[in-house]
């Protein structure tokens, strides 16, 4: 017996879309949910112009007592404002601490802190519950991990914000609206439920994956069904192109129109959870970081200027390092300055040449092969990165996978790197899943359109196949 006649594909389509319709319908459904909607997150938007105003004069305690503190250099090192009084905050082994900058006393976390940052964020709006967690739906993000546990506070507006247990930060919110839009979102979109989730990623992982590769079957094989029952030329009796009538006609022209897609957001769904370590986005190594920055001074980082020469509230400050040389971002609503650690001046970008210079010996035998301003992005640095950060300079190097940078010259910093692996990524996720391709990966509105229009066709297409299921199923 054949396993792959007709008969037998007609079979495996049929069951596989009994078990996995619903599913696929919802995913449908909540995609079209999340164009309008995301997961909660806390932008640098929303949080920097909600912070008081950084006081470079109350300093009294150099960054290097952070250190010593800490019991060595910290891989980040922030200052901020708490109640009126400024206040270091410093990733050291992974986890956020934080440093009274005027009197140079570690912070312990109270509740009347957690108050004191949770009103001043929200102004107005009356506080009914705190508590302190480990993680819930909403806090599950791998970006948390440094600040855990987190202090949960409840307003009666319905708005709930998330602080760390080390910093007294604001380090997420969300809204009543936002949660509920997210239940037909994000969470079933990701199926992204904490008991999933809680811990860390490998079982959401596996059961993310061995749902969408079945599903992603089913679609081919509905494609290839639909194909051979459609004719163009000889056709069925009465000059129809399909055998089917009602509910089976309905699946069989929409699975023609828009199974294509079906099948590619369902593959690409499938890619994004990395089956067998295939194709992924590009990161940093911590090498490439550690030249980046240079082999910095002997000693701390400097201590803060006494005068900040921004010409706007400046909500937080960052040290840190290009070629050896220390620098402070200067985090305000509108943009972020790059001052001069020792005066607090304002510094001009730095030229092309310096960032080539530094970009060489990045990766071992690679050497630098162009250097291109790009004032509007590329192929692979576009839609929200250009928002992000623009323009940017992006450096190419000569090495087997043909990496590039792209750097912010504003700050620095890179903001995105690439390789041949990453760039098929890119292609093979984001251009088939979110239709981020040209010319519509930074036309937002009409890519909304295209993707709602394929979503309704996917939808009548799973639907009536629903339908048909479920007739099967009860079938006397």
């Amino acid at each position: 017996m054949k396993l792959f006649t007709m008969r037998n594909l007609h079979l495996w389509h049929r069951w596989l879309g009994i078990a996995l319709g619903v599913l696929v319908l919802l995913w449908f459904i909540s995609g079209v949910v999340m164009l309008f909607v995301a997961y909660p997150k806390l932008m640098q938007e929303e949080r920097i112009p909600r912070l008081e105003a950084v006081a470079p004069g109350l300093v009294r305690i150099a960054p290097a007592q952070v250190g010593v503190m800490l019991g060595g250099e910290p891989d980040k090192l922030r200052l901020a404002m708490h109640n009126g009084r400024p206040l270091y905050h410093a990733l050291y082994q992974d986890t956020w601490h934080s440093v009274w900058a005027d009197s140079g006393e570690k912070l312990s976390v109270t509740p009347n802190d957690v108050r004191i940052s949770a009103q001043a964020f929200l102004p107005g709006a009356s506080i009914i519950n705190t508590e302190l967690i480990e993680r819930d739906q909403w806090s599950i993000s791998s970006s948390l991990h440094a600040h855990r546990p987190l202090h949960r506070v409840t307003f009666s507006n319905g708005n709930v914000l998330y602080l760390s247990s080390h910093t007294a930060e604001v380090v997420l919110d969300t809204s009543r609206s936002e949660r509920a839009w997210n239940w037909l979102g994000s969470v079933i979109h990701w199926i992204y439920f904490t008991p999933l989730r809680f811990d860390y990623t490998q079982a959401w992982r596996q059961v993310v994956m061995w749902l969408s590769f079945p599903a992603t079957a089913m679609s081919l094989m509905g494609i290839w069904l639909g194909i051979d029952r459609l004719r163009l030329r000889r056709r069925y009796k009465g000059g129809r192109m399909t055998p089917y009538r009602g509910w089976a006609k309905w699946h069989h022209v929409s699975g023609l129109l828009a199974g294509l897609l079906c099948l590619t957001w369902l593959f690409s769904g499938w890619l994004s959870m990395k089956p067998f370590d295939m194709f992924a986005a590009r990161k940093l190594s911590a090498e490439e970081s550690q030249h980046w920055a240079g082999n910095s001074p002997d000693g701390p980082p400097p201590a803060l200027p006494a005068q900040i020469g921004a010409t706007e509230k400046i909500g937080e400050i960052e040290w840190v390092y290009f070629a050896g040389r220390p620098i402070l971002l200067g985090l305000a609503q509108h943009r972020t300055w790059m001052l001069d650690a020792a005066s607090g001046a304002p510094l001009a970008p730095f030229a092309a040449a310096a960032f080539t210079t530094q970009a060489a010996g990045m990766l071992p035998h690679a050497g630098i092969k162009a250097a291109t301003w790009l004032e509007h992005g590329d192929r692979y640095y576009y839609g929200k990165r250009l928002e992000a950060a623009s323009p940017v300079i992006r450096i190419d190097l000569d090495d087997i996978s043909a990496t590039s940078y792209y750097i912010d010259p504003a700050t620095t910093r890179i903001v995105a790197s690439q390789d041949n692996n990453s760039r098929t990524y890119r292609w093979l996720f984001a251009a088939l899943h979110r239709l981020d391709f040209a010319p519509l990966d930074n036309a937002e509105i009409p890519r909304w359109i295209v993707v709602i229009l394929f979503s309704i066709g996917g939808v009548i297409l799973t639907a009536a196949g629903m339908v048909m299921g479920w007739r099967r199923l009860t079938r006397a």
